[in-house]
């Protein structure tokens, strides 16, 4: 089984989805550069791989997308279900493991957010990932960006793959793996992917006026990084 951290949420999924709708990081910061990357998704069959709470699921389905969403926590899972009300296809699904509730070339889109840093290793998911997506399908993701966990956790050697735990306020600890950004990179090409986009973000107007200090942090050090891939042949 592929090594993984994100039943660091367990027992605490419907706290934390208390918050982050309107988290400045989330809101102001994370979303606004993942939905800038998003393609037209009307009518189009989207993944929704790691849907938390159901904020994305929500928007897809506003947006005219064919949904099924999935996350390991079943408490994320109950979540989602009751935000879109039926609407979309909603299951409980860890992506260490294969998506067996998929077909070969069965979505358009695969939409990961804020996920992939809870995956030691990244090859297994990207896999399946490129087996679920049509031939030039888009995989858009967002994660940890590598300069901001290596500089925040002042990690001696930035080439490694490793696991850190962080004490989020109001929160708890919660720990997730760090890599580098040629470790991203070739596990993508590896899997069959070729980056179509790569977007540091920048914090919005509405982040600094709810929090200006932690917009003039982000103005200038990396947080988050979202990455555009399109699926290759079969």
């Amino acid at each position: 089984m592929t090594e993984h951290t994100g039943r660091s949420y367990e027992g605490k999924a419907r706290e934390y989805a208390r918050k982050v709708d309107t988290s400045p990081y989330n809101a102001y910061y994370e979303r606004p550069a993942v939905v800038s990357l998003l393609p037209d998704v009307e009518n189009a069959n989207v993944l929704d791989a790691g849907c938390g709470s159901g904020w994305y699921a929500e928007y897809l389905l506003d947006h005219g997308a064919i949904v099924t969403a999935i996350d390991l926590n079943a408490d994320f899972v109950a979540l989602t279900e009751a935000r879109v009300e039926q609407r979309a296809k909603v299951l409980q699904a860890d992506l260490s493991q294969p998506l067996d509730f998929a077909a070969d070339g069965e979505f358009d889109v695969v939409l990961c957010p804020l996920v992939m840093h809870y995956l030691k290793d990244w090859k297994p998911p990207l896999r399946e990932f490129h087996r679920v997506l049509k031939s030039r399908g888009v995989l858009l993701f967002s994660t940890h960006h590598p300069a901001m966990d290596w500089k925040l956790f002042n990690r001696e050697d930035y080439f490694a793959v490793e696991l850190l735990e962080d004490d989020w306020k109001d929160f708890g600890k919660v720990t997730y793996y760090r890599r580098p950004l040629t470790a991203i990179s070739s596990d993508l090409a590896s899997s069959g992917f070729l980056i179509e986009r790569l977007l540091e973000p920048q914090p919005t107007d509405e982040f600094r006026q709810v929090h200006p200090n932690g917009y003039a942090r982000l103005s200038k050090n990396p947080w988050f990084i979202v990455i555009r891939a399109i699926n290759g042949p079969k």
